[in-house]
């Protein structure tokens, strides 16, 4: 029970003080933080940067719970969440002839040093630590060290919010182009069609569905949002992403960029102006929020 209340924390803190952003941003929002604060404040305490980060996120959560008035949540929200609850839960199903266990060597050394290694002494010699995507390792690694859980059970419980969000980022995204309804339902397909091709194919890298979450729910507010702060979102989202499977970022984009070529001669003049703008404050957004990780990658290449 408490590495749930400890991951629930994770997942809803800073997001939740966030006034305007839409349900399903919140659990990107918080991860943001937290993955990216691994490579920004790489030789704090971690334990104690976490216990102190969560209580001053829960006191700031209060005064925002007494105005708060919520709405009464629509059947299209209840079928999102159970899809993505769906996919989530499939991290604690074993599957047969997966091979290997989760290798949490990476989580391990994290919690070892109660913050970001410099290499991977004395486990193996692999370079430089901060120079590869640990985004999901260092979300392991936060719930350990959060609810003194096993790192191994900690990692599943990362891969389980991994899986859960990829979802939460395809509805998010579907709900900006669909009815409600609709999104929700062709979520559920999706979910429901990942968890058995995962089944049947003995599973996948779990770093690239929390990825491919934050790539969907940066997808949303850069095409068709209308703010300023959704763009700044998508570009934290996107950097982000780069620490946790630059792989799956570089596919987004690609695609990305062959669909606005599509949609380009069809698109009036003030909404490629509008997605121009939105663009570079993502591209600002997201190489502020990925500079350290860009870094490390850059100089560990540069000695190799």
């Amino acid at each position: 029970m408490r590495a749930a209340a400890g991951l629930v924390a994770m997942l809803l803190l800073p997001g939740f003080l966030v006034v305007r952003a839409p349900w399903p941003a919140v659990p990107f929002l918080s991860l943001f933080f937290w993955i990216a604060s691994w490579w920004w404040l790489p030789s704090v305490g971690r334990a104690r940067f976490l216990a102190g980060a969560l209580l001053a996120f829960a006191l700031g959560s209060l005064l925002r719970l007494v105005r708060l008035r919520p709405a009464r949540a629509s059947w299209p929200v209840l079928v999102a969440v159970a899809a993505a609850l769906l996919r989530a839960g499939a991290a604690f199903v074993p599957i047969t002839g997966a091979g290997t266990r989760l290798d949490t060597t990476a989580a391990q050394l994290m919690v070892w040093h109660d913050g970001m290694p410099a290499s991977y002494a004395p486990l193996r010699e692999a370079g430089s630590f901060g120079a590869h995507p640990h985004g999901l390792d260092a979300v392991a690694a936060d719930l350990s060290l959060l609810s003194r859980l096993s790192v191994s059970r900690a990692a599943v419980l990362a891969v389980a919010a991994a899986g859960g969000l990829s979802v939460l980022g395809l509805y998010a995204l579907l709900a900006r182009r669909l009815t409600a309804g609709a999104a929700s339902l062709v979520t559920a397909a999706v979910a429901v069609t990942a968890s058995l091709v995962e089944a049947v194919s003995g599973g996948g890298d779990p770093a690239w569905s929390l990825g491919l979450g934050f790539v969907l729910a940066a997808a949303g507010p850069l095409v068709s949002g209308r703010t300023r702060s959704g763009a700044v979102a998508a570009g934290a989202f996107i950097g982000t992403g780069l620490m946790v499977a630059p792989a799956v970022v570089a596919a987004g984009a690609a695609a990305g960029f062959v669909s606005a070529a599509l949609a380009w001669r069809q698109t009036s003049g003030l909404a490629r102006d509008a997605f121009l703008g939105r663009l570079a404050l993502a591209a600002v957004a997201a190489i502020a929020t990925g500079a350290p990780y860009v870094v490390r990658v850059v100089a560990a290449l540069a000695h190799s």
